[in-house]
């Protein structure tokens, strides 16, 4: 070791909780803004009111609101479970590619699709392989663990093609006339996209957990963490 080490095992345990209430969460807003359509579509013909409407959908924007709250602090959680896991591997003298503040601004950084993300938790897994201590480079050779694949193909590249169907149908719309009429729009052409987007939500939680309940086992059989 060249330097200290620190715990992680609580905050995996906060990643994982965040990450199921986030995966939980958006399957009831698309519940919700699936059940509103027909709102939206009476709004839009001019059968009720912009208040009835807004009263109509004001469980949809709470639920949002929960969303966005309950996904900065899965993300917030994340980064500083794997920064620590990062700089655990370096005080072992693991020479890693990646460097713990990519932990950080990998999520932000290009390229897109999170390919960053993958491959620090990709470089971490191998590092943190316990039984690799004879100060060589051999833990490099370890075998990538398949969820973490999984977990890239159902959170990144999939997320990311129906972004660009939807975007791409948005873009062919008759979106206008103000906020309201805009989301009564998108209410009323809400469909598959929407549905395959939460289920695909809930399958990368699924794979997330238990990927960040292995990491964290393994890393501190390696740091020895009680």
């Amino acid at each position: 070791m060249t330097g200290a080490v620190k715990r992680v095992g609580g905050l995996s345990k906060a990643v994982a909780i965040l990450a199921g209430l986030v995966a939980l969460v958006t399957v009831v807003q698309t519940a919700l803004s699936s059940s509103v359509t027909d709102d939206a579509s009476a709004f839009l013909a001019g059968d009720i009111s912009d208040n009835e409407f807004e009263d109509s959908i004001v469980a949809v924007g709470a639920i949002g609101s929960l969303t966005t709250v309950l996904t900065i602090g899965a993300a917030v959680v994340t980064v500083i479970w794997m920064f620590r896991i990062a700089s655990n591997v370096r005080a072992f003298g693991r020479r890693t590619t990646w460097s713990p503040l990519f932990s950080i601004f990998g999520w932000v950084l290009p390229p897109f699709l999170y390919v960053i993300p993958f491959l620090v938790l990709r470089e971490l897994w191998k590092a943190s392989e316990p039984t690799r201590v004879d100060g060589s480079d051999n833990w490099k050779q370890v075998r990538d663990n398949p969820l973490l694949w999984v977990w890239l193909a159902v959170f990144g590249v999939l997320p990311a093609l129906l972004f660009v169907v939807e975007v791409s149908s948005l873009a062919s719309s008759s979106f206008g006339g103000g906020a309201l009429k805009a989301q009564a729009e998108s209410l009323e052409d809400f469909g598959l996209v929407q549905w395959l987007s939460a289920i695909l939500s809930v399958i990368a939680a699924a794979v997330w957990i238990p990927f960040v309940r292995q990491l964290t086992t393994r890393h501190r059989q390696l740091t020895n963490e009680a």
